[in-house]
């Protein structure tokens, strides 16, 4: 296990040598690469535009006037830390991303009304703004993927503590190269551990050779158990040393989203919000879950009914399946899902798991069975592309459901479920949610009750946009999913 001594290491700063300087340029070239990729986006926007004007025989906007806001938005996004934009939570970019394209939206038009040019620009400008609010992320998370293919994006970090906090910060850095560190190196006091690696990164040495043979500009502070004095003079011995210090306090539980940094006189506070209890929050997630249901609905109507055909001609049985689900409230309603299984399913689960203990043991801890013979031909297809759950859509519309939120639990998982299943009725159970981007069917029962707990606890519209963008990346892919 991670230890570290009561001994106050020295505050001195190491003397920097040319790797480090490498390093502080390092993200230069990459901020000019995503500099370059958004005035890209916004020239290629702006002459879409102005092709599309000029094919309804309308005015074009003026190069000159539109440059300045374009330069102005380039601004704002520089304010943000969008170059290179190391460390953002892939909510917290589109959050970002959003209010800065806003912000400069409003503003233009807000000029163009007070110079009285509004009737002849404002489709033009309209035009400009949508187009670029689409097109941007995009653009800019193709040039990060080939980045990170070719090895060349994020700022280098160490990682000071080698226990479980160390070990679960290197897993998610090296299993999230979009975030931008990459852990070059681990410290603990602990001689043991020197010498081992964490998921592929060594632990190099102790907090003292953390100090004084730093390898990185940026080092993140692993060891919550530490005493309050311990943590405290390690934080600004390493501050002292590094450009850019984060530490990870005691708060395992706490909604990490909804932290806010705020000063009582020379004392440092934390605003933790609770955002299941913002009425606007839930007005937006449920006028979202109306809009976009009703879209997707009518859109998908044709494929919906080729789907119950091809179930009907497939085997006996109804089209749709009912599953008693708990929602909101703790109120049980009907889950609507395509049957993908044969109509004597339940008798053939009893068979199996009383004839092969080895499944009965791995449904036991999961509820699944990656090779069910329960499931139909069509069936398998359906559960490999996650479009059994299409029905849902319908839930979502009686306001059973919202399109993300956590997994729809039967009351028989209510005692696994613990004191969590208190915050769990606070919300709508989801038709997608975290856990099913971030493992699906591959996670083990534990992981996805914590990860229902991450969402509630730290949810906010934005990680809904972002869940709902990944989870077309994941069907596509089909990882995970039986």
């Amino acid at each position: 296990m991670s230890e570290f001594s009561d001994v106050r290491p020295s505050a001195a700063p190491a003397s920097r040598s040319p790797a480090d300087f490498s390093r502080t340029l390092q993200a230069l070239p990459q901020g000019i690469v995503f500099l370059a990729c958004d005035a890209f986006s916004a020239l290629l926007t702006y002459l879409l535009v102005n092709a599309w004007m000029s094919f309804i025989d309308n005015p074009p906007l003026a190069r000159d006037y539109a440059g300045v806001w374009l330069a102005i938005w380039l601004l704002l996004r520089a304010h943000q830390g969008f170059y290179p934009g190391y460390g953002h939570a892939p909510h917290i970019e589109l959050r970002f991303h959003t209010i800065s394209t806003i912000q400069a939206a409003f503003a233009q038009f807000a000029v163009t009304y007070a110079v009285h040019d509004f009737d002849r620009s404002r489709i033009g400008l309209g035009l400009l703004w949508l187009l670029l609010f689409f097109l941007a992320l995009p653009v800019r998370y193709l040039a990060r993927h080939v980045m990170i293919r070719l090895g060349v994006f994020g700022r280098p970090v160490s990682i000071i503590g080698g226990g479980q906090t160390g070990a679960m910060t290197v897993h998610h850095l090296i299993e999230h190269p979009a975030y931008g560190l990459r852990p070059v190196a681990v410290y603990d006091d602990n001689p043991e551990l020197i010498g081992q690696t964490l998921y592929g990164v060594q632990i190099v040495g102790n907090l003292e050779q953390a100090i004084t043979q730093p390898r990185a500009l940026h080092a993140i502070i692993s060891i919550p158990g530490a005493r309050a004095s311990v943590q405290r003079d390690i934080i600004n011995a390493v501050r002292g040393t590094y450009a850019i210090t984060w530490a990870t306090p005691d708060f395992f539980g706490v909604p990490n989203q909804a932290l806010i940094p705020r000063t009582i006189g020379t004392h440092a506070s934390l605003e933790i919000r609770n955002n299941l209890r913002s009425f606007r929050s839930r007005f937006v997630k449920r006028f979202i879950d109306i809009l976009a249901g009703t879209l997707i609905l009518v859109a998908l109507t044709p494929a919906l009914l080729l789907i119950a055909l091809a179930i009907r001609l497939d085997s006996p049985g109804p089209m749709v399946y009912r599953a008693r689900r708990l929602g909101r409230g703790g109120i049980i309603f009907d889950c609507y899902k395509f049957r993908t299984m044969h109509s004597d399913a339940d008798d053939k689960l009893g068979e199996l798991l009383a004839a092969r203990p080895e499944l009965r043991d791995e449904y036991e801890a999961t509820h699944k069975l990656r090779d069910d013979p329960r499931i139909t031909r069509v069936g398998a297809l359906l559960r490999r592309t996650s479009l059994d759950e299409l029905p849902q859509l319908i839930n979502v519309m009686l306001g059973e459901m919202s399109l993300v939120g956590p997994r729809p639990i039967v009351q028989a998982e209510v005692a696994r479920y613990g004191e969590i299943y208190q915050l769990f009725t606070q919300v709508r159970p989801g038709m997608t949610g975290y856990w099913q981007v971030n493992g699906r069917s591959d996670t083990t029962y534990d992981e996805r009750v914590e990860m229902d707990n991450f969402y509630i606890t730290n949810w906010t519209p934005w990680l809904d946009f972002v869940i709902l963008v990944q989870t077309v990346r994941v069907v596509l892919r089909g990882k995970g999913a039986y």
